[in-house]
């Protein structure tokens, strides 16, 4: 194979890998229960009103109703309006649940760690946004099917386990990457699995609170 036919095979977006339709059924589940889960547990958490049996149950019982097959899940509307929740969010929220119901037993969500690296999902998302409303000079969506971008953002996730600088965030993000390559989840795309509208609108919603509270 010479370098024009490998460099053809590495950006190549004609046969995308893509999931199986029983496991992104379950993940389209899984993934908006732990999303609506997590939710109800940082807003109980945060009117400090409802008793202990409240904050205990209800998260739970969220993620068992998306989990009921069927219209009378809200999993399933939400997958018809907005499809699945990226990988990231998903990941991000069942860490957030865990730590709902063992707060002494796991390290909290790295906040912090996620607000400084903000702007990288941030631009992503306009970039992804004027590819959408057919105002990029290329189609930059169909390059989330290519080979070549996903091994660069393996190589991103684990440059600061090269440098013996690893966060908590960039764990996330290879558990992410690692699970797409497993599953393809959710859509095959790579750039689904960094990122999606929800997550995209409350990253600019948290920076432009903490700007305001700033001035």
């Amino acid at each position: 194979m010479d370098a024009t036919t490998l460099f053809s095979a590495v950006l190549s977006t004609q046969s995308p890998l893509l999931p199986l339709p029983g496991v992104e059924r379950h993940y389209l589940a899984l993934g908006w229960g732990l999303v609506l889960a997590a939710g109800a547990s940082w807003l109980l958490q945060r009117r400090g009103g409802p008793g202990p049996r409240l904050k205990a149950w209800l998260p739970l019982l969220l993620l068992l109703w998306c989990l009921w097959p069927g219209p009378a899940s809200p999993a399933y509307w939400l997958g018809l309006a907005f499809r699945a929740p990226s990988l990231v969010l998903t990941l991000l929220c069942g860490w957030a649940l865990a730590c709902h119901y063992r707060p002494q037993a796991l390290p909290a969500v790295p906040l912090a760690e996620l607000r400084r690296w903000a702007w990288v999902p941030v631009l992503l998302g306009w970039v992804l946004l004027l590819d959408t409303l057919a105002l990029s000079p290329f189609s930059f969506y169909s390059l989330g099917f290519a080979p070549l971008t996903l091994g660069l953002l393996v190589l991103a996730g684990l440059l600061p386990w090269l440098l013996r600088g690893a966060g908590a965030l960039s764990g996330l993000l290879v558990a992410a990457l690692g699970l797409y390559v497993l599953l393809r989840l959710p859509s095959g795309n790579v750039w689904d699995v960094l990122l999606d509208p929800w997550l995209w609108l409350a990253l600019q919603a948290d920076g432009l609170r903490r700007t305001l509270r700033r001035a």
